[in-house]
C-alpha cells in the first residue's frame, strides 16, 4: 500500500511540530529591545523557558500602557519594574516578583554642545514615559546637581530607547537617557554621553510586575518563570564570550561594544533575582516624592518575594 504524498507530508507536519506549539504561551511586555531586559532574550535563546514548558513571546508595548495590559490579562509580565512599583504604591493590584539590575544601565546622551547637568536648565529632555525609569533616575540627578526637576527642566514622554534616540537627532528633545546599548549608535551620529546614571543614582531596572489576578490563578507559572529567567541572568555572569556574543546580534553592537556593556551589566547584575535593600529604599523614597506621600511604604507593598525564595530555596 502507498501513501499519498500530500498525507505523509501532513504526518511528518504533525511529527515536526515545534515544542513551543504545545507550551503555554506567555506574554512579556518590554518597552523597547535593550539590556535591561536581556535575562529574557538569554532565557529565550538558550531554550531555558521551553525547559519549564513555557512559550514565551516578547511583546513592545509603551511603558505607560503596561500596568493597563497586566490588568486586562494582555500581558502576563512586565518589565518596567520602576512602573510597576509606583502602581502598586498607588494600590493598583500588581507586584514586582524579581529583579535584576541593583543599578540604572542608562547614560545621558546629547548633542556635543552640552556638557553637564547644569547645562540643561531651561533644555528639553526626553524619557520613555513620566514614571517610567529613565524619568525617575533623571530626576534624581538633576536634584543631586541642585536642579529642580521640574522647574529647571522641561520633561517629554517620547517613548522606548529607539525613539528617544530620533527624538534627539530630530532636535526635538535636547537629551535623553539611552540604554547603554545604544550608546555606540549615538556616538556614531555625533553625539555625547554626559553622565552615566549609575554613578549617581541607585535604582533597579528591569525584573517582573505581575496583577494580582496571575499571583492569586497563576502561582506555579510565575515559579517556573522566575526559575527559567534566573538561569538567563547567571548565564550572563557565567558565559560571557557566548553573553558578548548574543549581545552582538540582539542589540546589534560591534564586539567592542559588547565588552563596554557587559561591563555595564556587570556592575549591576543581582545574581540571585533580588534587589539590594539600598536600591529598594531609594526607589521608595523617589516615588513617595514623585507620588508626594509622607506615609512609610513597606516593601511588601511593591514585591512579593515568595516565588524567587522558592526558587531560590530559601524560606
Amino acid at each position: 500500500m502507498s501513501w499519498p504524498k500530500q498525507l505523509i507530508a501532513s504526518l511528518a507536519l504533525l511529527v515536526a511540530l515545534p515544542f513551543a506549539s504545545r507550551a503555554e504561551v506567555v506574554h512579556v511586555g518590554i518597552s523597547t529591545p535593550g539590556l535591561y531586559e536581556l535575562p529574557t532574550e538569554i532565557a529565550q535563546r538558550k531554550g531555558f523557558y521551553r525547559e519549564e514548558n513555557l512559550d514565551v513571546r516578547k511583546v513592545v508595548i509603551r511603558t505607560n500602557l503596561q500596568v493597563a495590559a497586566l490588568l486586562a490579562g494582555e500581558l502576563d509580565y512586565s518589565t518596567v519594574s520602576g512602573l510597576i512599583a509606583r502602581a502598586s504604591i498607588q494600590n493598583l493590584p500588581v507586584k514586582g516578583v524579581m529583579g535584576w539590575f541593583d543599578k540604572p544601565l542608562h547614560i545621558l546622551i546629547a548633542k556635543p554642545n552640552f556638557k553637564r547637568l547644569t547645562d540643561f536648565k531651561g533644555k528639553r529632555i526626553g524619557v520613555s514615559g513620566l514614571g517610567s525609569a529613565p524619568h525617575i533616575i533623571l530626576r534624581e540627578a538633576l536634584a543631586q546637581a541642585g536642579m529642580h526637576p521640574e522647574r529647571d527642566a522641561t520633561t517629554l514622554a517620547i517613548g522606548g530607547s529607539g525613539e528617544r534616540l530620533a527624538a534627539l537627532v530630530a532636535g526635538t528633545v535636547d537629551a535623553t537617557p539611552l540604554d547603554v546599548a545604544y550608546v555606540e549608535k549615538a556616538e556614531k551620529l555625533g553625539l555625547v554621553s554626559v553622565l552615566y546614571f549609575g554613578d549617581v543614582v541607585h535604582t533597579r531596572l528591569g525584573g517582573f510586575g505581575v496583577s494580582m489576578d496571575k499571583i492569586r490563578k497563576q502561582p506555579a507559572q510565575i515559579t517556573r518563570m522566575i526559575r527559567a529567567t534566573l538561569k538567563g541572568v547567571r548565564f550572563i555572569r557565567d558565559h560571557k564570550p557566548e553573553t558578548l556574543a548574543i549581545m552582538r546580534d540582539y542589540l546589534g553592537v560591534s564586539s567592542e561594544a559588547a565588552v563596554k556593556v557587559h561591563d555595564f551589566a556587570m556592575r549591576s547584575l543581582n545574581t540571585d533575582g533580588l534587589v539590594a535593600k539600598n536600591t529598594m529604599d531609594t526607589e521608595i523614597r523617589l516615588a513617595k516624592e514623585q507620588l508626594k506621600l509622607s506615609e512609610d511604604i513597606p516593601e511588601d507593598k511593591l514585591m512579593d518575594w515568595r516565588f524567587l525564595k522558592e526558587v531560590l530555596g530559601q524560606k
